[in-house]
């Protein structure tokens, strides 16, 4: 029996996703043609463009304030983290940007842009065990495993999408060797399936830490804003993109709304990270050195009877 599982028609179809840069020509419901000159386009997605680099900008930003936080627990994990949403975003203004025409080129950024999501989800996750302490945070092993653990993802999920696109060795199921299929069982469970989980997971760990840990609700507010600005993006490439293509005669899509969003929803994470970690150095003296660091959170926690030697966030 036939199933949609590992089917990328109808998405690429109806959206502009960079796995879809790894198949043969197939038929869209609207052809993004952005900005034309004598008929042919020039950059087709601009709009997506702009958005890309400023979110490098953002998260250069992001990780240079999170150098200077020096109490805050995680920021060596969370520089990792918004640096390897610095590479999507890079790699999303070449692959998806429209203005390149060579298909091997396009090809090796869309594998860079897959390879750089799947990563940023599984550091999304690290990042809320980190939460937890259940390593030092900032230790040389805590920094090493967030950042070869999302490397590991990266280059493998990048390696399937490179090998999905040329063919290297017939493992996936490539349109190479069947025009007619666009079914790539492990390129959409790595691009589509994974980042669902992974941001299931950050948000039940998340929530535990605030609710029964540091025992705090504002926090939650910046939490969900972040999800629902996430999940607003994701209407914007999978259902809205069409009719705004279709409405503009091509010029824009809903792609360059969802780059939009999803920023928005990393800087919700970055400011529910900040609130949760904010820097207090309660009864700090010239001459008196704490041997601990101190937080609103771990002040919540010892108001409830936790152990003051309790490093919290």
């Amino acid at each position: 029996m036939s199933t949609n599982f590992g089917n990328f028609n109808k998405f690429c179809y109806y959206s502009t996703l960079p796995a879809c840069n790894l198949f043969n020509d197939y038929p869209q419901y609207c052809t993004l043609r952005g900005i034309e000159s004598s008929g042919k386009s020039i950059i087709r997605n601009l709009g997506l463009m702009l958005i890309s680099f400023f979110a490098c900008l953002t998260c250069v930003a992001f990780i240079y304030s999170a150098q200077r936080r020096k109490g805050a627990v995680g920021r060596r994990e969370m520089q990792i983290l918004f640096f390897s949403y610095f590479i999507v975003s890079v790699s999303a203004f070449f692959a998806s940007g429209g203005f390149i025409f060579n298909d091997r080129i396009i090809t090796y950024f869309s594998a860079i842009e897959i390879g750089s999501t799947a990563s940023t989800a599984w550091l999304l996750v690290v990042n809320a065990i980190v939460a937890y302490q259940i390593l030092p945070d900032g230790s040389f092993l805590s920094v090493t495993l967030t950042f070869l653990s999302g490397l590991a993802f990266f280059v493998g999920v990048g390696y399937i999408a490179l090998d999905s696109g040329f063919d290297w060795t017939g493992t996936f199921d490539s349109a190479l060797n069947n025009p007619d299929s666009m079914r790539n069982y492990a390129l959409y469970t790595v691009y589509l399936l994974w980042p669902i989980v992974a941001i299931s997971i950050y948000l039940l760990l998340e929530f535990n830490l605030v609710v029964r840990v540091l025992r705090e609700r504002k926090p939650l507010l910046l939490l969900f804003a972040a999800f629902l600005l996430f999940v607003i993006g994701q209407i914007f490439e999978f259902v809205v993109s069409r009719y705004i293509c279709r409405n503009t005669y091509g010029k824009i899509d809903g792609s360059m709304f969802a780059c939009l969003f999803t920023l928005f929803s990393f800087g919700g994470v970055w400011a529910f990270w900040t609130y949760i970690t904010e820097d207090e150095w309660v009864g700090q003296q010239v001459d008196w050195e704490i041997p601990t660091q101190f937080s609103p959170m771990r002040e919540a926690s010892n108001m409830h009877g936790m152990p003051a030697t309790m490093r919290m966030i």
